[in-house]
């Protein structure tokens, strides 16, 4: 008899050591659509390099005994091809930067993730999930000269009172900042001084042949 409770009590010990682990535990798989782009399409071919850091990005961070991990490397893949198909005309997605003499595009792009932050409700007076996403492109000519590195900061938060758990509320907020950063980069591309000077340099040359 002391056998069975001896081997009912380590079973039962099991199981909450098992339930607290896990209980501090919280994955999310960032999926879902984007919205389309809608902007009138520049007439160039960009090279997108999204290497495997990129498609492959997943966050964790380990803070008091909680461990949270966001795998977000398929979504802003999708974000990032879909925007870039949307801005130019032609645009071929690479693994590694062109060489400069098999590049045949006027333009090549390395976008990656510089910094994920994550605060929960209980770090913040708040009683929000926020998430924060900082993107840097590196934009280079057909020669594969920089001609611009470009920060992008974006931001998605959710209230808690919306939603049922932890995952489905940082799921939310990462979306939100994922649609924040693929709003900038939209509206924003044209608008860098350093691309402005290079599609003037570029039509400039164009119309002089």
């Amino acid at each position: 008899m002391a056998i069975v409770l001896n081997t009912k009590f380590s079973l039962g010990l099991t199981i909450i050591v098992y339930l607290l682990l896990t209980g501090c535990s919280t994955h999310v798989v960032i999926t879902g659509e984007h919205p389309p782009v809608l902007v009138q399409p520049l007439d160039y071919n960009v090279g997108l390099v999204l290497n495997s850091s990129f498609t492959d990005y997943s966050f964790t961070r380990e803070k008091d005994d909680q461990k949270i991990i966001i795998t977000l490397g398929d979504s802003q893949t999708q974000l990032f091809s879909q925007i870039f198909e949307g801005i130019f005309t032609s645009t071929q997605r690479l693994q590694v930067k062109p060489q400069i003499t098999t590049n045949p595009m006027d333009l090549v792009v390395i976008p990656r993730v510089e910094k994920l932050q994550v605060s929960m409700p209980d770090e913040t007076s708040l009683n929000v999930f926020e998430v924060w996403i900082q993107y840097k492109l590196e934009i280079f000519d057909t020669n594969s000269a920089l001609i611009t590195e470009w920060s992008v900061s974006s931001y998605g938060r959710t209230q808690t009172r919306f939603l049922k758990s932890t995952e489905s509320a940082l799921h939310q907020a990462t979306n939100s900042a994922l649609r924040d950063a693929g709003a900038q980069i939209v509206i924003g591309f044209n608008r860098i001084p350093k691309i402005r000077d290079w599609v003037k340099r570029k039509t400039g040359s164009n119309n002089a042949r």
